[in-house]
């Protein structure tokens, strides 16, 4: 099975807890060493390298196909939209780079037979008399605000528990949604349990594992008189393995698939008002699965509808903009194009081109380089800080992961429709919830790389105000969408 062009993209939501990452990384080098193929893993946040990054050491390195999997256990945000962006990206990038995105794990039976094995663990491990028919199962999942992530963890948990002959079971969640460990295991008490064994439907540890954990203590502090018992996550066991080599063989031959039909960015779904009556607009391209050729891929599909209009996008810099400076020797961000100038609004910015970072990423720098100059980076971020808020008026957040700023978004769908329009811009973009996070160094300098993060900000929050979101406000169905941010 061994391939030398081929190489196999393993993306993983992220986590600073360093077990949590050793343990990713020796399933990595397990998977590599099964399937004779070289595995580069990569991170959504919170852990190097990112996408972008590990896509460039791939074609660094020779390789001219990239299977990319996201090791999610459930279909939801990061596999719907923020990876999409990443791999759309790079595809623009390298447009002979055979890139294949497939699907995530879900409820496979390869996954329920290793999580059936850590419950019976569990169950023998308890120490009790209580026999399987008086034994209710607690799954947990994640939590997600995406209701085809959550149906999954319902599907596990049915599948889990037929022909095991456990009296109950009930699903649940860490966070997110409803319900919690708490209540998940009050309605196995209510249903006459007398032992609760409660399934983290995890893949690694970390602290969402360990806070789960402390959530089950209290649980057993409330429910002295039944016993409790929590399972091991999924880990390293032979069906996660197993899991993962189905998505990847499935790429490979072309056969990967996925099941839109309950997406709520496809379809409107009573309950899921934040997308205010409409399906939302995704990145996500359901008909691309396991095709072999995706260098005719058009950029319309990731392009926000200004820069559309059925032309290509220039790769030109816009005409270099002068720094205007206030008073106090300051630069003055809100008036460097013509921001107070009624004949020259940001309506010019915003059709002139992107900045100079079209021909070259602008990316976040190492957390070691930051570490090497904290003066000149805490320069930066005030700076940053400073412009991006007199662009748009929105919140920053300085205290994240270093190499990035925080711009608080006010909604979802406005984050998602700004990381779209500045990847575009070639500038490096994350998302967490409401807040999208955009690079930030020590030796970025005024009229570079700080005048290119701010401009892009500037250009693309102005059509999202402007244009994108006041079409929406009057468009069928907007009926109780926010008040506008501006």
């Amino acid at each position: 099975m061994s391939d030398t062009h081929t190489a196999l993209l393993l993306i993983g939501h992220g986590t600073d807890d360093p077990v949590g990452l050793a343990e990713y990384h020796r399933l990595s080098a397990q998977l590599s060493e099964q399937l004779m193929l070289f595995v580069q893993p990569c991170f959504l946040e919170l852990a190097d390298p990112p996408i972008g990054q590990a896509i460039d050491d791939c074609v660094d390195a020779g390789y001219r196909r990239i299977i990319a999997l996201p090791l999610l256990l459930g279909a939801a945000g990061h596999q719907k939209n923020d990876i999409p962006v990443a791999l759309n990206h790079a595809r623009m990038r390298y447009p002979d780079l055979d890139i294949r995105y497939g699907s995530p794990l879900n409820a496979q039976y390869a996954l329920v037979r290793a999580l059936a094995d850590r419950i019976e663990t569990a169950f023998a491990s308890a120490g009790t008399t209580i026999p399987r028919d008086r034994t209710a199962l607690a799954l947990i999942g994640r939590g997600s605000s995406d209701p085809d992530s959550n149906a999954e963890v319902a599907r596990m948990a049915r599948l889990v528990w037929e022909g095991r002959d456990f009296g109950w079971v009930e699903y649940g969640f860490y966070s997110i949604t409803h319900p919690d460990v708490a209540t998940t295991i009050r309605h196995c008490i209510a249903l006459g349990a007398a032992q609760v064994i409660v399934a983290p439907y995890l893949l690694f540890t970390g602290r969402i594992l360990q806070r789960m954990a402390s959530q089950v203590e209290a649980a057993r502090q409330q429910h002295a008189g039944t016993s409790i018992i929590m399972a091991g996550h999924l880990g390293l066991h032979e069906g996660v393995i197993a899991a993962i080599r189905q998505r990847y063989e499935e790429v490979l031959h072309g056969v990967a698939t996925v099941n839109c039909d309950l997406c709520k960015y496809r379809q409107f779904m009573p309950g899921f008002e934040e997308d205010y009556g409409r399906p939302q607009v995704s990145d996500h391209h359901h008909g691309l699965r396991g095709v072999h050729n995706h260098a005719s891929l058009s950029l319309d599909a990731i392009l926000p509808p200004r820069y559309r209009n059925g032309a290509s996008v220039s790769a030109a810099p816009m005409a270099a903009a002068p720094l205007v400076y206030d008073a106090d020797g300051r630069v003055a961000w809100d008036r460097v194009w013509g921001g107070d100038d009624p004949d020259n609004p940001f309506c010019e910015l915003a059709l002139a081109g992107g900045p100079p970072h079209r021909g070259t990423l602008l990316e976040p720098v190492p957390p070691e380089v930051v570490a090497a100059d904290p003066d000149g980076y805490a320069r930066v971020i005030t700076e940053l800080a400073r412009g991006l808020h007199m662009v748009t008026g929105l919140q920053v957040v300085t205290d994240c992961a270093p190499g990035w700023i925080g711009l608080v978004c006010t909604s979802d769908q406005m984050a998602i429709w700004l990381l779209r329009a500045i990847v575009v811009e070639n500038v490096s973009v994350r998302r967490e919830g409401h807040t999208i996070y955009l690079p930030a160094g020590p030796d970025f300098c005024l009229d570079g790389e700080i005048k290119n993060v701010i401009t892009s900000v500037a250009k693309t929050y102005h059509y999202w105000k402007e244009h994108i979101n006041g079409r929406m406000r009057t468009s069928p169905g907007s009926e109780g969408m926010p008040p506008s941010n501006g």
